[in-house]
């Protein structure tokens, strides 16, 4: 009965990490959400860029319990630095999420052009993929289901590279304005970044499947 009790206290325990990260996924997939609903409409109010703000506090306070919480376990259900690794590889997603929505409110481009709708909807996609890895972590087992969000993490960045780039080539070629020049690849370059960060949250959640099965 005693072991029974002890191991239900180590579960509940590991649940708690488990629920950390699952709500760091959660809210940057709520916050690449937001950032595409805000560049598709036409709207002058856009409330959307106030609530990616909020929720990047969110993120920032999520990974701080985490850390608290890893710092006071006496079991995790992995290594502590590759749960810190994870959850801080999560939140510089949503960093980078907010960083191209205060870019795109502030610089106000003359227009939202398809490469930065593209990027931003392979921001949600990425997410998305993000959400399924961290959740099939719960079971460390399912490695099937990990490997195939990370390598198609792995091809949304990679595709997210070559938008990018053709993006960038195209207005040095049309842009005559150099400060909106500027603006759009500051844009297109925070949008780019967010989509690198999260191929590192699938290179953790892919060491970390290599430790433990």
């Amino acid at each position: 009965m005693q072991q029974g009790v002890f191991s239900s206290m180590f579960r509940n325990k590991s649940d708690i990490f488990f629920d950390h990260f699952n709500q760091s996924a959660e809210n940057a997939t709520e916050m690449a959400k937001l950032l595409l609903e805000a560049i598709s409409t036409n709207d002058e109010q856009k409330p959307q860029y106030a609530a990616i703000n909020r929720l990047r506090t969110k993120s920032q306070e999520i990974t701080r319990e985490l850390f608290a919480e890893s710092g006071r376990a006496l079991v995790s259900p992995f290594e502590r630095s590759d749960m810190t690794d994870l959850v801080k590889a999560i939140d510089t997603v949503a960093g980078y999420i907010n960083i191209s929505a205060r870019r795109i409110n502030l610089y106000q481009p003359k227009e939202i052009t398809p490469p930065i709708k593209e990027l931003a909807g392979l921001i949600v996609d990425i997410c998305a993929e993000q959400e399924r890895c961290i959740l099939a972590l719960a079971q460390i087992k399912k490695v099937d289901v990990i490997t195939e969000s990370v390598n198609a993490i792995k091809k949304l960045e990679h595709y997210a590279d070559n938008v990018y780039n053709k993006a960038v080539a195209a207005l040095l070629v049309t842009e005559t304005n150099a400060i909106e020049l500027i603006k759009y690849n500051e844009i297109l370059l925070a949008l780019e970044t967010a989509t690198d960060k999260a191929k590192l949250v699938g290179d953790v959640a892919e060491s970390i499947v290599v430790k433990n099965t």
